[in-house]
């Protein structure tokens, strides 16, 4: 809470700024919280503020407000002896109370940020087939945390699941629909509370923070022309104590059932006329690859989970 000119700085404004970076950078709650050590703490109520401890939290507010942007946080440097006031320190105009709070506030409001200097993009798992297949066929696989808290500082940090797939070196009007349609979607994004394309497809406000015990589909990408009742689709739910576990279900769904083939008449009039519905069978090299962007800079490095395939495209 800001302070007004002449106002005293007490323990108890001090204590409001550091729990409120504590719920940022620190363990947190739910939807907050990086899990990083803290350099400052609370003050007792009564004792005079040190530079010391103003030092401690402005070392946390640069830790958090570089992890969200790469800058530190718009705070001076109190030297001991110094009297703070609202706004100013002595000469310096961002040694100031207000100036805390106000760069504390920043950090709040862009706590889900991550600076592309502070993330590492990391290989997570892949599945590939080479053989025919039609109907449905289904690449299964878990995130597993360490506990529920890991899960939360991943995403809360900016970490990120990205999905991709492609199918090459296929040969006929379906496969080369459903290798356009994969390439087209380009990677998919589930972030902390939503899921999204950087090419085409249905997104969803469905991200880590909404997800649930039971498979929701967050995300989706259909097939075009004659063969739009294809999709691709992924489906995310958490399991395990706390919900420390993700579980994927990345579909392939060739739910076209066939279409029919003109022929040439071979009677008098010329006209050509249709045949049996024929269903073609997928074919080519078939991949989904599963990857992750982490927090991994030196203001804040959250632990990797373990990848592992339950069903690699069977």
């Amino acid at each position: 809470m800001a302070v007004s000119v002449t106002d005293t700085i007490t323990a108890a404004q001090y204590n409001g700024v550091q729990s409120r970076i504590n719920t940022i950078l620190g363990a947190g709650s739910g939807a907050n919280g990086y899990g990083q050590a803290m350099a400052s703490g609370q003050v007792v109520v009564g004792n005079t503020i040190t530079a010391a401890q103003f030092d401690a939290l402005r070392t946390d507010l640069n830790k958090a407000n570089n992890h969200q942007s790469g800058a530190n946080a718009g705070v001076g440097d109190i030297a001991a002896g110094q009297v703070i006031g609202a706004d100013t320190s002595g000469a310096a105009t961002t040694e100031g109370f207000n100036d805390y709070d106000t760069a504390t506030s920043t950090i709040e409001t862009n706590r889900y940020n991550i600076d592309g200097g502070n993330a590492t993009v990391e290989a997570g798992i892949t599945a590939a087939r080479t053989t025919t297949w039609n109907g449905t066929i289904s690449h299964i696989f878990t995130v597993g945390f360490t506990d529920a808290n890991a899960r939360r500082y991943f995403f809360n940090s900016g970490g990120e699941i990205r999905f991709s797939a492609a199918l090459s070196g296929q040969s006929g009007a379906k496969s080369n629909d459903w290798s356009t349609m994969l390439s087209n979607m380009g990677t998919i994004t589930m972030n902390y509370t939503s899921t999204s394309a950087s090419g085409t497809g249905t997104d969803t406000v469905i991200g880590n923070d909404e997800l649930t015990g039971t498979y929701q589909t967050i995300f989706t990408r259909t097939g075009s022309g004659v063969y739009a009742e294809n999709d691709y689709n992924i489906a995310a739910r958490y399991e395990g104590t706390g919900g420390k576990t993700l579980r994927f279900r990345i579909q392939f769904r060739d739910d076209d059932a066939g279409d029919q083939q003109a022929v040439t008449d071979t009677g008098t009039d010329g006209v050509g006329s249709a045949g049996p519905a024929v269903d073609e069978s997928v074919n080519g090299n078939l991949s989904s690859t599963i990857q992750q962007l982490r927090a991994t800079g030196v203001n804040v490095q959250v632990a990797t989970p373990a990848y592992t395939n339950a069903t690699a495209l069977a």
